[in-house]
């Protein structure tokens, strides 16, 4: 939509954020990035451009390519004005990837945030003790000083994104025209290149003027999306190139990141318990919880079909789909599984297979 090209130019050329805060890398939605903006830091997510080939040689070739990428990248200095890595203990590429990029090019800062698997009450006490752990690190290499006050005007700001990502994601559901899914993952983006307060005036003044536009009503195949992390934008622009409307992605590049955390109480302990508390990922031991999410994703945007994509080696998403497929079926939730290999392209199979998919759809929706 050129409304949101055009003040995304604006925020642009208004600046990014100032070259003397210092900037630390992150990998996973499950870090509170709450408690980095609180200590005067910008939190930089790690996206790598699809390369591995020099990590090829330092990892196993049959590890997760989003972790080969991101080694790649580093090596070939992509972050090198970085200050810092924090990275979620999600899963053992994860822990390859902390223990590979600390050995070769060391940061100044470095945290592994170990997150259980699990929300019971034992392990929202513990992740809160790791959080703390966290902010003793971050004040002691930073020199910073991490208050209630600053972690609650931080949380404050960060919901604020939230709720804006969340109204612009209703816009898109309901029909703007001109409003793509592909668009909105350009604009979460672009969260991490400037001060928050600059991108969420910007981000409020695209929502007001998307939810003026006439909505109309969306008679293409609608299609969730859900998965492990996207091969950058490239199957959303796919599905979209071929007829297709992306009604929701729930992957952690886009709407795993909406949940607002609450304000009262302990702050550490409300962090924990919010992000422990989020949709679960693969990686966490409740598919039971995902697929009765996914059934309610299903009935709320009235997506006719459902493209599951995970990346090739990865673990948690290859052996959650048997079961997320089994529950979702049973309620005759039609199911295309895609398996990507982080390359930043789609080969002709891919394309051949997501146009028969919406073709189904659409014969049968």
């Amino acid at each position: 939509m050129k409304v949101i090209r055009h003040i995304l130019d604006q925020l642009g050329r208004q600046g990014g954020r100032a070259e003397s805060v210092a900037s630390v890398g992150w990998t996973c939605t499950y870090i509170p990035i709450e408690i980095v903006e609180a200590a005067g830091l910008t939190p930089a997510r790690i996206l790598p451009e699809p390369s591995s080939e020099k990590a090829d040689a330092y990892l196993d070739p049959n590890f997760c390519p989003y972790v080969r990428a991101c080694l790649g990248k580093a090596m070939d200095g992509e972050y090198k004005g970085l200050s810092g890595i924090i990275v979620a203990n999600t899963c053992d590429g994860m822990r390859r990837l902390y223990d590979a990029w600390c050995h070769y090019m060391p940061p100044g800062f470095a945290f592994i945030l170990d997150v259980p698997r699990t929300r019971s009450p034992n392990a929202i006490a513990y992740f809160r003790g790791r959080l703390q752990a966290f902010v003793r690190a971050l004040e002691e290499y930073f020199k910073a000083e991490i208050t209630e006050d600053s972690l609650r005007q931080a949380t404050e700001e960060i919901n604020r994104t939230r709720r804006l990502y969340q109204r612009l994601i209703m816009n898109h559901i309901q029909g703007v025209p001109g409003l793509r899914y592909s668009a909105l993952l350009a604009l979460f983006s672009k969260e991490w290149e400037g001060p928050r307060r600059l991108f969420n005036d910007a981000l409020e003044e695209i929502v007001r003027i998307t939810g003026q536009c006439t909505q109309k009503e969306l008679f293409s195949p609608r299609v969730l999306v859900t998965g492990s992390i996207l091969d950058g934008t490239s199957i959303i622009e796919l599905i979209e190139e071929l007829g297709g409307t992306i009604v929701g992605v729930d992957c952690c590049l886009a709407e795993r990141m909406v949940q607002e955390v609450p304000l009262d109480g302990d702050i550490l302990n409300a962090l924990s318990e919010s992000y422990l508390g989020k949709i679960p990922c693969a990686r966490m031991k409740d598919t039971a919880t995902r697929a009765k999410f996914l059934l309610r994703q299903v009935e709320k945007t009235r997506a006719q079909g459902l493209i599951y994509g995970a990346l090739k080696f990865c673990d948690p998403y290859l052996y959650e789909f048997p079961a997320l497929k089994e529950k979702l079926q049973k309620r005759d939730v039609p199911i295309l599984f895609l398996e990507g290999e982080y390359r930043g392209r789609l080969g002709g199979g891919i394309r051949t297979r997501v146009q028969a998919f919406l073709e189904m759809l659409a014969n049968f929706g």
